[in-house]
């Protein structure tokens, strides 16, 4: 199985329980690593369980301060040499057969040199939103403003979700939760932290790299896992970074800023539109959305 030549990254903070639990499903696997890398930002009573437990089960165990971003960057600093990095978010929820199908994934893949990385098949009820029914409208996929297949990048720099996955996807991106490197690729990249602590949008930074070299991350639509959303989208602070932080990516990646600026625009009246159908947890984000926007509008 390919895990026996990975190193294993797992960032964690202030979810002992968590961590520890996702590692005892792991071990219940019966599967062997490489190696496994918990890089924990947590407080004294979280660290203190988790190293006890790291040091109990031969884990290799770094404290960092708080920073997805920087996390994942000790992890790969401190990562051997193995054949592939993996990442993998504390609150993952894996199925009996996630690995087997992964490693037949790679297994059948493997020799495809346009392959850079691999990626899992988030699967969850969702309802879908107006926002997610308009990006799968020809015309905008068309346009290059969203594109309509899943895991792909438009250059406006908005990008589709990888989610409920009928069929594997070559991509040109994935989302760090969890997901697969061939180390080769990445050597000399680095996650941005200047992304912030909560790092949103640094998955899709990093994989845009591997586009560079003409790579694609194969979507494997039957290693399927399950993620929590634990992060409050509703916020003014949310609304700012989701723009501040996707116009870092328009820049370092040489894309469109009028398409940008055009599905910044179409997001904005979604959003508005929300408002007025009495939804109000948009209200904030829509306004962090303007503000982010205008701080925008100085810069450039």
């Amino acid at each position: 199985m390919f895990t026996s030549k990975t190193s294993l990254i797992i960032p964690t903070k202030d979810r002992s329980k968590k961590i520890i639990k996702l590692l005892e499903r792991l071990f219940s696997f019966k599967i062997k690593f490489g190696e496994i890398l918990v890089i924990d930002s947590s407080n004294k009573s979280h660290s203190k369980k988790v190293k006890i437990y790291c040091q109990k089960k031969k884990i290799r165990y770094f404290f960092s301060k708080p920073s997805t971003s920087h996390q994942r960057n000790i992890g790969l600093k401190k990562a051997k040499k193995f054949e592939f990095i993996m990442f993998m978010d504390d609150d993952v929820i894996l199925y009996k057969n996630t690995f087997i199908k992964m490693s037949e994934c790679i297994n059948k893949n493997f020799d495809q040199l346009k392959i850079g990385g691999f990626g899992f098949n988030q699967v969850d009820k969702v309802n879908e939103s107006l926002f997610d029914k308009l990006k799968k409208i020809n015309l905008f996929d068309n346009l290059n403003i969203y594109p309509a297949k899943a895991g792909m990048v438009a250059k406006s720099g908005w990008h589709s979700k990888i989610l409920n996955l009928k069929k594997d996807v070559l991509a040109d991106w994935v989302f760090t939760t969890i997901c697969i490197y061939k180390r080769r690729d990445i050597i000399g990249y680095k996650f941005d932290e200047s992304f912030g602590k909560y790092s949103y949008l640094e998955d899709l930074d990093f994989s845009l790299n591997l586009k560079k070299k003409n790579k694609k991350i194969y979507i494997s639509s039957k290693a399927k896992f399950k993620h929590p959303l634990n992060v409050d989208r509703s916020s003014f602070s949310f609304g700012i970074i989701e723009i501040i932080n996707r116009f870092k990516i328009i820049k370092k990646h040489g894309l469109s800023k009028k398409l940008f600026v055009l599905g910044c625009l179409l997001r904005f009246i979604i959003s508005v539109s929300k408002i007025l159908t009495l939804n109000h947890k948009y209200f904030l984000r829509a306004m962090g959305n303007i503000y982010g926007f205008f701080l925008l509008s100085i810069k450039i």
